[in-house]
């Protein structure tokens, strides 16, 4: 008698499949939830750090304020610095190629948190602080009391603003909102750096002191490479045009994004009005390009950074003296200004611009014949 073949089914099969489907996507599930929080939890600890970092200022930090942010560069030649003094990444720039809900996602991606830089109130020149970036060990006591090398005259302009980073624009807010070129940056000069030079130029001009604003054209477009080069060539021909200028100062905004994605804006709060914070940048020969009258340059921060903490003793942040020339070699007394970072508002930054400018055409007067 012939036996039948047991056919032997595996118990359960499509029961085990779905239960091992399950925990995998439990397992899954519980894996993001862990990931999300920790992400989470870090910018938490980085604002945490904030003051300890901006208190510490006589240590050697690896930013020029303590803060984990990224830095740009550009190429170095003959005559253009190769660091560059704020935190966004390099940028090509093309016309439309961000939107409105672009810049919405870029909101949403980073944050702005407010912070104040501590510097301090005093005339004494132990008070003033500084962000020494490089080897040199400038006396400050010796450049406030000999002040810059400076003569101003009421014979042709005196003071030249222009803009290396021309595209440089602000957090929109209110009635200043634009539709970016590119990340915190607009071809539209309503909205970006050129603005704020403006209130500069209107206020100086208004209380004596004559000057010229450079408005023409983009350094930074359409490459942001080389940016430098460009602004050096436009600046000596206005030099050449206008002899008679004895002050160069070169108008940026600052840039602060950190590792955790928190974009920083650096504010004050003056006469009940928020402001943006301001630094001033000084450069050096120390990186290797000809710069004899950088302790000149630095004679003419400090004093203006002793007027302007004397009046409005949150308005600036430390100066930071770099390794870099920025140009700076034009002229004995030529300066970079930074009005403020992306995270500011424009309404911020032309608040703060007002201030300097007062403050800067008092401290210039002194030295007319």
């Amino acid at each position: 008698m012939m036996k039948k073949r047991r056919v032997y089914k595996k118990p359960g099969t499509l029961k085990f499949r779905l239960q091992l489907f399950l925990f995998a996507a439990s397992l899954l599930f519980f894996l993001s939830v862990y990931v999300i929080n920790q992400q989470e939890k870090n910018p938490l600890s980085a604002d945490k750090k904030l003051e300890t970092l901006y208190n510490a200022s006589s240590v050697k930090l690896d930013t020029p304020d303590g803060l984990p942010y990224l830095k740009e560069n550009e190429s170095e030649n003959s005559i253009d610095d190769s660091a560059e003094h704020e935190s966004s990444l390099p940028l090509e720039i093309s016309e439309s190629s961000v939107t409105t809900s672009d810049l919405q996602l870029m909101q949403q991606r980073h944050p702005i948190t407010g912070i104040t830089i501590k510097s301090d109130d005093s005339t004494d020149s132990k008070i003033i602080t500084m962000k020494n970036e490089t080897g040199y060990n400038p006396d400050i006591d010796a450049l406030l009391r000999t002040g810059p090398s400076l003569t101003l005259s009421d014979k042709g302009p005196q003071v030249l603003i222009y803009h290396t980073h021309t595209s440089e624009a602000y957090s929109p807010n209110g009635q200043d909102t634009y539709t970016p070129d590119d990340n915190d940056r607009t071809l539209d000069k309503r909205y970006s750096v050129v603005r704020v030079g403006d209130e500069i130029e209107k206020i100086l001009n208004k209380k004596g002191i004559k000057t010229i604003h450079y408005e023409d054209g983009y350094f930074d477009y359409p490459s942001y490479t080389g940016s430098y080069t460009r602004s050096m060539k436009a600046i000596s021909e206005q030099l050449k045009k206008y002899p008679s200028i004895k002050v160069v100062i070169d108008l940026h905004r600052d840039a602060m994004i950190s590792s955790t994605g928190i974009k920083y804006k650096t504010e004050t709060t003056i006469n009940g009005k928020k402001a943006a914070q301001i630094m001033l940048v000084c450069g050096t020969d120390e990186g290797g390009l000809s710069h004899k009258d950088w302790r000149q340059n630095l004679a003419f921060d400090v004093t203006l950074q002793r007027d302007l903490l004397k009046k409005y003793p949150t308005l600036m942040r430390p100066i930071n003296l770099r390794s870099e020339r920025f140009n700076q070699n034009v002229r004995p007394c030529a300066t970079l200004i930074e009005i403020g970072t992306s995270g500011n508002t424009l309404e911020e930054a032309v608040y703060s611009a007002s201030l300097l400018a007062d403050t800067m055409a008092d401290t210039l007067k002194r030295y007319k014949k």
